[in-house]
Parts: structure tokens; sequence; C-alpha cells
């Protein structure tokens, strides 16, 4: 019986495919009868196409690169203005001691928080006394403090800010968020807590370092405040008020962003109750608003404020806040339209290249098939080639992205001066999406490449004319 003719001569095909015909021929054979490693053979086919192959995987990589920077982008904007409100969440209250006001606010926000509290204005006592202006609330080189019996004097200013407010209500949901975030610290107190009784007072921790006080040195005690006039060299004291120290708030709660402003710096924390409270008291009208304005809006509001007393605490966050927004919807914005452009042209990029991918791995697999590989083997090489270059796309896209979002992260930081970040935990999660994405764009081409060669004969695989 002859023997039947190759539809093909060995000299007319690929002579660079695996090498030398004759030899891939032999090397084929050889591997199929040990039973051959398809690991083994898609190295020795991506090896002997090497320009190709790296062509395949920089354009996996690029696209891998495109979809996890503007992913990582975002979500740094995001994280980096939740980390910001939260730094800043003491601040986005707006204060008011105009009933006026206060009616225009309530129209205005209706959803906003609104509670009040007492301030004592030290300054009326100070000039009506002495006949000598003193600062707004008063200053500790007018006052002396005394601990069961024992007299001290200021070493250094400190605002002699006192407020009276229901329990502990006068600390805001804000202000505990902001404690939180940025200190790391739960309580307000230092040491013992809110005062619970109508005599009772809690002390602020710059008030105590003023006069040279540590916490245990007044904490249970009777302290009283007195009245004087820092020009004599032994002036006669007014009492103002006295009662027992029930805690000592810590010195971060003066560093919150909301309680810059002198009358929201508070020494002395009393209850409603206190007598003390009875003459001479300011009210303050406070609303917390549930979302963070725009810079426009608050000088829309300043606008309409002009005849009454106004502060917006978070005038110097808001700013801020508004400039991670913008970036926010640029980002947006460059991802819709840059970026669907940019991926759709690397993706009918990979779209050309594997047509070709698919006629060379086709006369290769044609040479396979002719020494015994089956097809199931055949299409399990294709897929292993591919998901190898997925593999090698990896660390390659790994470097384009952090490049990429450390320049971006520089120009932002130059142009803005808000520096940018991300949790190395939620990096590795974006980065982890755009791989996962890449590879399913890859073996969404590998089953349009079992769809191309499915079907074909030995014949047709070994005459695949590659342009």
């Amino acid at each position: 019986m002859s023997k039947r003719r190759p539809d093909t001569e060995p000299q007319e095909l690929d002579q660079h495919a695996f090498g030398s015909i004759e030899q891939f021929g032999r090397d084929a054979a050889t591997e199929i009868g040990k039973g051959f490693s398809l690991f083994r053979l898609a190295l020795k086919n991506m090896g002997t196409y090497a320009w190709m192959n790296v062509k395949m995987c920089l354009t996996f990589a690029c696209l891998a690169f495109l979809i996890c920077l503007f992913t990582v982008y975002n979500a740094a904007i995001n994280q980096r203005k939740t980390e910001f409100e939260r730094d800043s969440a003491s601040a986005n209250l707006m204060i008011t001691q105009s009933a006026t006001a206060a009616s225009l606010i309530e129209e205005r926000w209706p959803n906003a928080k609104k509670d009040l509290y007492y301030l004592h204005n030290f300054s009326s006592d100070i000039s009506a006394r002495f006949g000598v202006g003193g600062k707004f609330l008063g200053d500790s080189s007018f006052f002396v403090l005394e601990v069961e019996g024992e007299q001290y004097a200021a070493s250094k200013s400190v605002s002699f800010c006192t407020v009276a407010h229901p329990e502990e209500a006068y600390f805001t949901q804000g202000d505990q968020t902001e404690l939180e975030s940025r200190f790391g610290e739960s309580s307000f107190f230092l040491t013992g807590e809110y005062p619970a009784e109508k005599e009772d007072i809690a002390l602020g921790l710059p008030l105590l370092e003023a006069y040279r006080l540590e916490p245990d040195d007044v904490m249970g005690k009777t302290i009283s405040v007195y009245l004087k006039d820092p020009r004599d060299g032994k002036p006669p004291l007014s009492f103002q008020f006295s009662g027992k120290v029930s805690g000592v708030v810590r010195e971060e709660f003066y560093s919150l962003t909301g309680h810059k402003d002198t009358n929201m710096r508070p020494s002395f924390f009393m209850r409603y109750e206190n007598d003390f409270f009875k003459d001479k008291r300011l009210v303050r009208y406070r609303y917390i608003l549930p979302d963070w304005p725009t810079y426009e809006e608050y000088r829309t509001w300043k606008q309409s404020f002009t005849d009454t007393t106004f502060l917006y605490a978070g005038l110097t966050s808001v700013d801020k806040v508004d400039v991670l927004n913008s970036l926010q919807i640029l980002a947006t914005n460059l991802y819709i339209i840059v970026g669907s452009a940019l991926g759709v042209g690397l993706v009918l990029t990979v779209f050309l290249m594997i047509d070709k991918y698919i006629k060379v791995f086709a006369r290769s697999g044609g040479i396979l098939l002719s020494v015994g590989m089956r097809r199931s083997q055949l299409f399990g090489l294709l897929f292993l080639q591919l998901f190898l270059l997925c593999v090698a796309a990896i660390p390659l896209s790994f470097v384009f992205t952090i490049g990429g979002y450390f320049v971006i992260n520089l120009l932002v930081k130059w142009i803005t001066d808000i520096s940018l970040s991300i949790a190395f935990r939620k990096l590795v999660k974006m980065l982890f999406l755009g791989v996962l994405v890449v590879i399913g764009i890859a073996f969404a081409f590998f089953a349009y490449a079992i769809i191309c060669i499915r079907n074909r004969t030995i014949k047709d695989y070994l005459g695949v004319v590659i342009d």
C-alpha cells in the first residue's frame, strides 16, 4: 500500500517555526512520545516568535495600565476626599449670635442639625472694673486661679472662653469623627468626664498648662476664678465663679479644625443650669451641615448675612474640598472620554495582532497535529500561550500604573498643593481588577481564535498564508 503524500511539501512550510521544519518534527514527535509538556511547547513557540509575543505582551500591559491608572487615580481622589472630610469634620458648621441669621440658615438648610450654647464675655467685666479693654472673652493675664485656697497666676496667655451646654453635647459628632481620624482618640477627656452636676466644671488642658498645673492637681477639687488688674503689684481680686473639677479636656481637642477660632476654644465647660450663666451670657446658634458646600456657596452665604454676625468654621477647609471635587469630576470625564477612546484603540490593536497570531499559530499547529497531537491539546496550547502573555503583562502593568500614578500625583501636588494617597490594600485590589479585565479580553480573543480554527483540517493549517 502506498503512503499518502502530504498535501504540502515540507519545503513550503515556515522555516522559522521552531527552527528548521525537520528539527521541529523530530522534537515534536519526541515530546509527544514522552507525554509532552504543553508548557514547554508554549515557551518554545513564544520564543520562536519572540518579537510578536513581546508586542502582544506590551499591548496587554498597556491595556491593563490604562484601566488600572484611571481606576487607581479615581480611588485615590475618593480616599483623599474622604480622609480630608474626616480630618476636617469638626469645621463643617455655622455659628451665629443673631436670631435673624438663624432663621435664614434654618430656611436654607432645613436638614442642618441645630443646637445652641452660651458664652460668657469677660471683656465687658474687665472694661467695667478696670477701664481697659480686654481681649474678646478675656485674657488669662487678668485672672487668678485658686485651687483649694492656693492661688496661681498665668505664665502665658490663654483664652478664658467659658461655655455652657447641656451634658456632653457641646462636642459634636464632627468633633468625634476628626478626633478619631487625626489622633486616634475616642474620648475628649484626658481624665474625668463632662460636668454632670450644676456646680461641676471641666477644664481644658491648655488652661492648666498656662497656670503650671497638672490634671492631678485639680481633679475632684474646688477651683475659684478671680478677676485682677495686671497693672498693679498686689491688685484686689474680684470673684467670678467656682466649682468642683469633674474632668480635663485633652489638648488634641483644641487642635481640631473647627476649634481654631477663639470663641470655639473654651477653657471652662459648664452646664446650662450653672448660676454663673444667669447674667452676661451670649447665645450662640450652631448649625451642623449634612454635606460640605462649595466655595461659591460659601461666598453667597456671606453676601446673604452681611448685616449679621456669621461664622462658618470650615472656611479654610471648604476650598480644598472644592478642589478635590473638581479633580474628581475631571478624572471622571477623562476616564469616560479619553480612557474610552484609548481603550477602544488598544482593543482594536489587539484584535489586529491576534489575527496574525492565529495564522502563525495555525502553521505551527498543523505541524503538531501531523506528528500526533490531538486537537484538544492544540487548543490547550493556544490557551496556555495567551495566559502566559497575560501573566507576563501583569508586572509591566504594575510598573506602568505606579509610575503613571506617581507622575500625576506630582503634577496635582504642584498645581493644587494637594497630595493624593491610596491604601496599599486598595491599590492591589484596583490593579487586580485591571488585570482581570485584561485576562477577560485575552480569553475573549481565545474564544475568537478557537472559532476561527476549530473546523480546519491539517492541510488547512499547513496552508495558511501569513501576511
